[in-house]
């Protein structure tokens, strides 16, 4: 087995869930880390020293038992975050380094869930930028540039989205394509999802670049066109 590249937080309050945690990254050749409180996880993200967190629905907070979702309200840090659930809710809220999965979870979902944030780290800094018809797109930075020098800052989900979309130009694509090209074919992202990011996506090509393009929805799916 090749050494883990990378780093991961698994915290549940249940050493079991943990152990089950820590099977699955390690089966996706990454370092789990386990803790089951906050103050260990606020301390390995100041260090530098994780890729990604894997939390179950519980963990400790100053001692005390307090579920995820109220711990990490406002999330600040810029890293990657999988949360997982017993139920999920079409009115989450939508945060470009935020996850949510259904419990249980297999090795498929969960590498289809961190391979954007994962790949990304190792992509070669000399090709690190793409043209893609008027555009320029830097790998790296997630950033895309117009042939006016607008520039428009991506998440890493929505870089995804613009590289597919751009390489499929002028053709209408399904959700069910999108699914399986952008987040693995994963049956825990519903429409509610992808609409969020085609909206967040959609607002930032208007607003900041200059360039006659658009990205409209059909009776197929999405389109991206001049």
């Amino acid at each position: 087995m090749k050494k883990p590249l990378f780093n991961i937080v698994c915290c549940s309050v249940d050493s079991t869930v943990n152990g089950a945690l820590k099977s699955l990254i390690t089966a996706i050749n990454c370092n789990p880390i386990l803790t089951d409180n906050y103050e260990t996880i606020v301390e390995k993200i100041k260090k530098k020293e994780i890729t990604a967190l894997l939390l179950d629905e519980f963990i400790y907070y100053k001692e005390k038992k307090c579920h995820i979702k109220k711990i990490f309200k406002n999330y600040t840090y810029k890293l990657p975050a999988i949360f997982l659930l017993e139920s999920l809710h079409e009115s989450q809220d939508y945060h470009p380094y935020k996850q949510y999965l259904r419990k249980p979870i297999n090795i498929v979902t969960l590498k289809n869930h961190l391979s954007p944030y994962l790949s990304d780290k190792k992509l070669i800094k000399d090709s690190a930028v793409i043209k893609i018809g008027d555009f320029n797109f830097d790998k790296n930075l997630n950033i895309l540039v117009d042939k006016n020098n607008n520039k428009i800052n991506l998440t890493y989900l929505e870089s995804r989205l613009i590289v597919t979309f751009l390489q499929n130009f002028n053709k209408s694509l399904s959700e069910d394509f999108l699914l399986k090209n952008v987040w693995g074919y994963s049956p825990d992202v519903n429409s509610n999802t992808i609409k969020t990011h085609i909206w967040r996506l959609r607002k930032k090509i208007a607003k900041k670049s200059s360039s006659k393009f658009s990205l409209e929805t059909t009776n197929k799916g999405y389109v991206f066109k001049k």
